[in-house]
């Protein structure tokens, strides 16, 4: 029966890439049965071999494969299947670990906090409703208050300025996709675990602006490709590079403060690179199994999706691995800022003392998908500049 629904009816609109005398056709709406030829043609099998093949990165995407099988909702389990594939293989890794952790030029941090400061009433609050805020809209994977945009008009010449320094982190050249921000984050906020468009948002940056005083600790966490869950307390002038549409991410704790603001980042690969075809490749990947309903099994964390993120709603703070009572909080990193100027903190690193790691290598690591490009003078000057209107995160 399910090979005769189409998947557009049946969960979410399943599109894929195809060529035909050199050129590309874009098919919106096919049969399951279809669906699976063409990912048969495509040389997709069950179980995949994830990438980058680590023991960590295989450990995260063999436990989610299993929650999300447990699913019944056939919309979300779709969804969740697309999620997870386009992290587990279908998007390449360009680090070695998928996330680092540096100070960013002081010059930009005084011009952006000098754009937040200009938002704030006496008493240290962001006004809501002031000449240079708007409130931003609904996103589902957002909880609480919506947060507030501080609004400015030299976001794409940060973007731009900064390029070199996501170069340098990412090893490949870039060409900027977008800044917004400057996001303000209100009091009982949190941010669910997700990943964003695997188009337009690889290479990625969280530029931490400032806080109120009041602010409590509020990490951002992001699951790297050997297996750990990283929590990093960012302080103001941190920036936290990421693969932001592989590696997991988000703030699921609920933030207890005036307001905690940011700046978010994000490039895209320059040479080599389809964005289009690689979200036509990530349904192909979805496994013939999708949609069967697998029994309860003993020991297995309940996994709900929510939109495009999830969460484990029996978990402490929403996740298991930030749940000291869990198993998975095993592998669970705290690492705290302020990060060294001119050097890049992550995996290897003494996450106590914040040292230069001595000889570090993960045993397993085969090197995944990393490329080098080649520079072909693209610097998305053409691009408008955004301050804030967008739609993934």
């Amino acid at each position: 029966m399910v090979a005769k629904l189409l998947l557009l009816l049946c969960c979410s609109t399943a599109s894929f890439l195809r060529s035909n005398n050199n050129h590309h056709i874009f098919v919106h709406s096919m049969t399951e049965e279809f669906r699976l030829q063409e990912r048969e043609k495509h040389g997709y099998s069950w179980p995949p071999t994830v990438v980058p093949n680590t023991p960590g990165w295989e450990r995260i995407m063999s436990r989610r494969f299993e929650q999300i099988s447990r699913i019944t909702d056939r919309n979300d389990k779709w969804n969740a299947w697309v999620s997870i594939m386009t992290s587990a293989l279908i998007a390449p890794n360009y680090t070695e670990n998928g996330w680092g952790l540096t100070r960013a030029p002081e010059h930009i941090t005084e011009r952006l906090q000098q754009r937040l400061n200009r938002t704030l009433l006496e008493e240290g609050i962001i006004d809501p409703s002031g000449k240079y805020t708007r409130q931003e809209h609904h996103i589902p994977v957002i909880g609480g208050e919506r947060p507030i945009m501080i609004i400015g008009n030299d976001n794409r010449q940060i973007l731009n300025e900064m390029m070199p320094m996501f170069e340098w982190w990412s090893g490949i050249d870039l060409q900027p996709s977008i800044a917004y921000g400057i996001r303000a984050y209100r009091n009982d906020s949190n941010l669910l675990m997700h990943i964003d468009k695997p188009s337009t948002h690889v290479i990625s940056g969280i530029y931490h602006v400032g806080r109120s005083e009041d602010a409590e600790p509020w990490p951002i966490v992001i699951e790297d490709f050997h297996g750990n869950t990283n929590q990093v307390y960012l302080t103001p002038g941190d920036i936290l590079f990421y693969e932001s549409s592989k590696c997991f991410h988000g703030r699921p704790q609920t933030f207890i403060g005036g307001y905690y603001a940011s700046l978010f980042m994000h490039y895209a690969p320059a040479n080599d690179f389809d964005g289009e075809a690689l979200r036509h490749e990530r349904d192909l990947s979805v496994p013939p199994h999708w949609h069967v309903d697998m029994p309860p099994y003993e020991g297995l964390d309940e996994f709900e999706q929510v939109g495009t993120s999830f969460k484990e709603p029996k978990c402490k703070n929403l996740l298991c691995s930030l749940d000291e009572t869990n198993e998975q909080s095993k592998h669970t990193v705290n690492w705290y800022g302020p990060a060294p100027k001119g050097l890049i903190v992550t995996n290897g690193w003494d996450p106590e003392t914040m040292e230069t790691p001595k000889e570090w290598v993960e045993s397993g690591y085969d090197g995944g998908k990393r490329r080098q490009g080649v520079a072909d003078g693209k610097d998305g000057s053409d691009e408008k500049d955004d301050s804030g209107e967008h739609d993934e995160l």
